[in-house]
């Protein structure tokens, strides 16, 4: 008999792939989901349980109907540049979001193992070579801020409470089911298939570490399984090595696409971490779990997907 999974955030990129990969291993997958108007390529036989993560009756409400053994929370404003125009929207919804499902499965108390997503971004700016777990918080811009919040007060849940609590701290994920254009890879391809201009921020000199979702949803799988047997340690880095400019992306795309795409160069420098390299030792060290797609080999396909859907 199957595990129940409660899972929010599960119409996004990762979401929607960890929905997925449960209800092929034969598990109920129940998904909060605050409305239709979305695209997505969530699997039909997840239960739904409409509702918002700033709603705390709302949550009360999903774990009631999920009964959960596994919790996975996603949800969240997940996009940097908007966070700068929208940094209460952001606070509120990644902050008090989680506060609302921590406190939730504080007083449900039946959970074996709660995953909370955080961001490599909730490191801040990189100190020294690689962020290791020990890495200190120090997100300055809302996005990044509202992630060393989120890592903070699940920690203090999980030390203060004694529960199964594990945060997640991944590099860029890329692959297909990503309609979000906002985000380097679909945004490029859109402006392909549109004709569009990208912009290129910060003069594409940002270097950022990229991982395939497949990846990911192995390595969720992985931390789920350690928390339920040890449950030792408070945060896991997931990260691939796979390090690119956004000019090596752009190049890579276009080798694969066989065409150029029309961009503008933004000279302006942005407010964003412009260094960002992960190391994921103690993940596989602890886990087993190593990354096997890389972009080089897996980009083609991904831009095969958007060519023909976004």
């Amino acid at each position: 008999m199957g595990k129940n999974i409660a899972l929010t955030g599960a119409t996004g990129l990762l979401g929607s792939h960890l929905a997925n990969y449960f209800i092929k291993n034969g598990d109920n997958v129940y998904v909060l989901v605050k409305d239709e108007n979305y695209k997505s390529i969530l699997s039909n036989k997840v239960f739904k349980v409409y509702g918002n993560i700033n709603n705390k009756s709302d949550i009360e409400y999903f774990v009631q109907k999920s009964n959960p053994d596994y919790f996975i929370h996603l949800a969240a404003q997940t996009q940097a540049y908007d966070s700068l125009k929208h940094p209460y929207h952001t606070f509120y919804n990644n902050v008090v979001g989680t506060l609302n499902v921590l406190e939730t499965l504080r007083e449900y108390n039946e959970c074996e193992a709660i995953v909370i997503a955080s961001s490599d971004k909730s490191y801040g700016e990189l100190e020294g070579k690689e962020y290791f777990e020990d890495h200190r918080l120090n997100g300055v811009y809302p996005y990044d801020a509202s992630k060393s919040m989120t890592d903070i007060i699940s920690n203090s849940y999980r030390q203060t409470y004694y529960m199964p609590i594990v945060t997640t701290r991944a590099c860029n994920i890329y692959g297909i089911g990503d309609y979000n254009k906002q985000r380097l890879i679909p945004g490029i391809i859109n402006a392909y298939n549109t004709n569009g201009i990208f912009n290129i921020r910060n003069s594409g000199r940002d270097i950022r570490e990229y991982i395939h979702v497949d990846d990911v949803v192995c390595a969720y799988s992985k931390i789920i399984e350690h928390i339920v047997k040890k449950n030792e340690h408070a945060s896991f880095n997931i990260s691939s090595g796979d390090r690119y400019s956004t000019w090596e992306i752009l190049k890579i795309i276009e080798d694969n696409l066989e065409a150029k795409v029309n961009i503008n160069i933004v000279d302006k420098d942005s407010m964003e971490i412009k260094r960002q390299f992960m190391n994921s030792n103690l993940l596989k060290n602890v886990t087993g779990w190593y990354p096997e797609r890389s972009i080089k080999k897996s980009i083609g396909e991904v831009v095969s997907w958007y060519k023909n859907t976004l």
